[in-house]
């Protein structure tokens, strides 16, 4: 029986091992520290571009998505705040998750999540300010309530929210984020070239439209929209001939002249009237970037009956490695106000056959 403790001590064969592991550890670190090819290799990975730029474009998409339901939930939290109701806050448990995932799916050392971070502050200094301007617009009526609606799109409706007066009529309010100075109306991101783009801004009926497809060799609206640059002639087709603009090829309208000015005034009209929709929603735009509050587009300032074709020109349709260009505005006096973006799919599409199929048209209001 042992009647005291001692170091255990380890064999001579033991010892040895343990001093050729530690050579050979070393060893290891030596040539990592000091060979060439891993330091060149480590300042690569340093140097390295954070992401691609479409696996960055499909992260900034889930960042802002969860950025514009935030800035409509964070809105209606100052509202009640302010008013001082008895109303519960709407949570934002969800909104806030989807933005920190998109935060974490960037890789270490990129500067992007940064910006993110600001943008929320950006965000919520915004919605202070916004809640408080709302509240005083409402006076002297007072404001009981606040619904958040972001699911009552039907019918080309706006609101996010709704407020409740005691004094006044509801209040239905677009929130929107400033996206690159642009914003979108109601209904304006669709797949529906039809009824909520060519008919409700050219007056184009469905026997029209299709007579349009056939002329540009597609015997139907799915074998047109197999490809999204199929979709971009024919928005090019449209703004030529509803238009009817002269000097204009659908490769380039940098030289384009309105012949019917009153079917461009009818346009302006209605992307005006749709901006705040068909609930004649009071439009509300945080910018990202500074926090400002805004509540008009650059079409608002216009008065559209004094509009003479000398004043209109267009954006440049300029390919780029393709027959056609995406993407079509409308500027006046030199400033565009509204521009027409065609889409293909993204996502798990990405890299697949299916990728340059066309997804949506959307259609956007400068600020």
């Amino acid at each position: 029986m042992r009647t005291s403790e001692t170091p255990f001590a380890p064999s001579s064969s033991l010892r040895s091992h343990l001093q050729l592991t530690r050579r050979l550890m070393a060893l290891l670190i030596a040539c990592l520290l000091f060979s060439p090819t891993a330091a060149c290799a480590s300042l690569q990975s340093a140097q390295a571009p954070a992401e691609s730029k479409s696996d960055f474009a499909v992260i900034e998409g889930i960042f802002h998505d969860g950025l514009g339901t935030f800035a409509e939930i964070i809105l209606a939290n100052e509202l009640i705040a302010q008013a001082h109701l008895s109303q519960a806050p709407f949570d934002v448990t969800a909104s806030r998750a989807k933005m920190q995932t998109a935060i974490y799916r960037l890789p270490d050392r990129d500067t992007h999540g940064e910006r993110f971070r600001q943008e929320i502050a950006n965000i919520e200094a915004a919605a202070r300010r916004g809640a408080a301007e709302l509240l005083k617009t409402a006076l002297p009526a007072r404001l009981v309530a606040v619904r958040h609606t972001p699911r009552d799109y039907q019918d080309a409706h706006a609101g996010d929210l709704r407020l409740i007066f005691d004094g006044r009529r509801e209040m239905p309010i677009s929130v929107k984020t400033d996206k690159s100075h642009k914003v979108a109306v109601a209904e304006g991101q669709t797949p529906d070239i039809g009824a909520k783009w060519a008919l409700r801004y050219f007056r184009i009926t469905p026997a029209e439209l299709d007579a349009m497809i056939r002329e540009l060799g597609y015997d139907s609206m799915a074998a047109l929209k197999a490809h999204y640059l199929n979709v971009a002639r024919l928005v090019a087709h449209v703004l030529i001939r509803k238009l009817k603009l002269a000097d204009c090829e659908p490769t380039d309208f940098s030289r384009a002249r309105v012949n019917d000015i009153e079917a461009l005034k009818y346009l302006l009209r209605q992307l005006r009237y749709f901006k705040h929709g068909n609930d004649n929603s009071r439009v509300i735009i945080f910018d990202r970037a500074t926090g400002a509050v805004k509540w008009e587009s650059l079409l608002d300032s216009i008065i559209i009956e004094h509009l003479t074709p000398e004043r209109l020109s267009f954006l440049p349709s300029r390919p780029r490695n393709h027959p056609i260009a995406s993407e079509f505005g409308l500027r006046i006096d030199g400033v565009t106000v509204v521009s027409f973006q065609i889409k293909h799919r993204r996502g798990r599409a990405r890299g697949t056959t299916r990728e340059t199929e066309f997804l949506d048209i959307t259609t956007r209001l400068r600020i």
